[in-house]
């Protein structure tokens, strides 16, 4: 390994290191946005999917940072893997997001139900 590559390398670790260390936040994007729906009840949610919004457009933002950053070296394997898998999870993340504004919207037809 050249000195002037090492550099790249250690970045291109960092990323991937930040990747796996943001998967907890990507996991409480998934969260159901209406937990009471998502045991097989007809609830209304009176606190609102702002959680899962948060940690759904914060986890967005990460790894679709991820999947651009990592799909311009498409040539690499490695880097079209994490690459997939990013953008993934970036698809799970935006089917959550429209979930859950579907959800506020529902929250917000009903909101004499919670006080």
């Amino acid at each position: 390994m050249t000195g002037q590559n090492q550099p790249h390398r250690l970045i291109a670790i960092l990323g991937h290191v930040g990747l796996v260390v943001a998967l907890p936040i990507a996991l409480f994007g998934l969260m159901p946005a209406n937990e009471y729906t998502a045991w097989g009840g007809a609830g209304i949610d009176c606190d609102g999917p702002g959680p899962v919004l948060l940690f759904s457009t914060l986890g967005l933002a990460i790894y679709g940072a991820g999947a651009v950053l990592n799909g311009r070296h498409f040539r690499k394997p490695l880097r079209l893997l994490v690459a997939g898998t990013c953008m993934l999870v970036c698809l799970a993340l935006m089917a959550n997001i429209a979930d859950a504004v579907r959800e506020q919207r529902v929250n917000d037809l009903a909101s004499d139900t919670c006080g």
